[in-house]
């Protein structure tokens, strides 16, 4: 063998080697960061999540305060007169209750002064008919010149006439408005409850009342009556807008006592407010003051079961009722069952972050079921501190995961950058190393 050829076969082997080693590590590579450009699947703590402790007072939970139950404003029309008022505070109505009467006799004075006003421009009608009438008599005598002016005359009486009749509707209209204000001269209550205030109309300089403690609206000066409604007491919460998927209406809760956490109110989430409160305090006790600080509050509000030991302006704390009333007394880590899911021989996993904020399956042991509110015990295989998914089918282990969940790209596009085969995709090696065959490209072994 000559020395040439001695050199050129080297020089072949050396760049085999290399290209093998480069393939390696590529594919290495690919390997490594498949899901680099895809989307991260949001987790969360298992101690959030936790159905033992996430309503217990270490939970969420939301500072409440008693006060009077809703409050309906009934409002007068200024512009009749009112004739007596039929109730006075602290009386007890129902729905349909007489509350206050108008004056009859003055809109019934009122509907005879708008019919002697239709009956005038009705007369006002009939005379500029008959001047029509009589200048269209006169036209037909007359010479042509003359005939234009008295066109002109007939033009404008015609049109007075479609004016006249025109205020005679508007006239009409009113009248009724009259008619139907005497035939419901006795305005009547719309609730049930007590009458919390009647006001002296005397005082309508007064335009508006402040605010009082427990969060009453500005009265204006229309408001005669308030009515509040059945039902001693309400609570009012409040909830930041970071957290409002807590709470929903109709949603059973816990009303515990500040004092002793052991006495206890049964409540539903009657009434969420859907505008910001405009007072400062802050009643929201999860302790993260900064996003206090940078976000809107909702008022929401309870209706007890019953009100026996509650005392107007009480503070209280309130709990959303979803499992500490549950029949199984549960200790350490419970999730709910859809957390949890089952592979091909039978053995339980959730998705949880690996040490490197990897997306893998956990293997977890379980233990006690509660069938009333869906959850499962968790006897091994996670902690407080680790972090799980809510499942997915597009989960695959190795994806990246966050707890922020503006950064989670719930759109996953996995493996553009694998062939079907899950070997490297052709051109994905830019350059001479490889070709499509995966032979070393002649021109690595070009020596001299």
């Amino acid at each position: 063998m000559t020395k040439k050829k001695k050199i050129i076969i080297s020089a072949v082997s050396v760049a085999a080697a290399a290209a093998i080693a480069v393939s390696g590590i590529l594919i290495w590579k690919n390997s490594s960061d498949e899901f680099e450009d895809s989307g991260k699947v949001y987790v969360s703590k298992v101690e959030e999540v936790n159905t033992a402790a996430l309503f217990s007072l270490g939970g969420e939970c939301f500072s409440g305060v008693v006060e009077p139950q809703k409050s309906y404003d009934v409002k007068y029309d200024s512009t009749k007169k009112i004739k007596e008022i039929l109730v006075k505070e602290g009386d007890t109505v129902k729905e349909g209750t007489d509350l206050f009467t108008y004056d009859v006799e003055a809109m019934k004075l009122e509907q005879e002064q708008a019919e002697l006003e239709i009956e005038r421009m009705n007369n006002e009608i009939s005379s500029m008919k008959k001047q029509i009438s009589e200048l269209e008599s006169e036209k037909k005598n007359v010479s042509k010149d003359e005939q234009y002016s008295y066109t002109a005359q007939i033009q404008s009486l015609e049109t007075d006439v479609a004016k006249v009749e025109y205020d005679i509707k508007v006239k009409n209209t009113d009248i009724d408005k009259i008619k139907n204000s005497i035939s419901n001269s006795t305005v009547k209550s719309e609730v049930s409850g007590t009458v919390s205030k009647v006001n002296n109309i005397s005082d309508s300089s007064d335009d508006e009342y402040m605010n009082d403690y427990y969060g009453y609206g500005q009265e204006s000066s229309d408001v005669l009556i308030t009515i509040t409604e059945s039902g001693n007491f309400r609570v009012k919460g409040k909830i930041n807008e970071q957290n409002m998927m807590l709470i929903y209406e109709e949603m059973p809760v816990v009303i515990r006592s500040r004092i002793d956490d052991t006495v206890t109110w049964n409540g539903i989430v009657s009434e969420i407010s859907t505008e910001p409160a405009t007072d400062t305090q802050n009643m929201y006790m999860d302790g993260n003051s900064d996003d206090m600080t940078t976000s809107s509050n909702y008022n929401f509000y309870i209706t007890p079961e019953t009100t026996d030991g509650l005392m107007l302006g009480q503070h209280v704390i309130i709990e959303p009722d979803s499992g500490q009333i549950s029949t199984v007394e549960k200790e350490g880590i419970w999730l709910y069952e859809d957390y949890i899911q089952t592979d091909s021989d039978g053995k339980s996993f959730v998705w949880a972050t690996d040490k490197k904020n990897r997306l893998e399956k956990r293997y977890v042991e379980t233990g006690e079921r509660d069938d009333m509110y869906g959850d499962t015990e968790i006897v091994s295989g996670l902690d407080e501190s680790d972090c799980i998914a809510y499942p997915s089918d597009d989960y695959k282990e190795g994806m990246h995961t966050t707890t922020n969940i503006e950064e989670a790209d719930f759109e996953e596009d996995f493996g553009d950058n694998m062939a079907d085969d899950g070997m490297i995709d052709d051109g994905m090696i830019d350059g001479d190393i490889i070709i499509d065959d995966g032979m070393i490209d002649a021109d690595m072994a070009d020596a001299e």
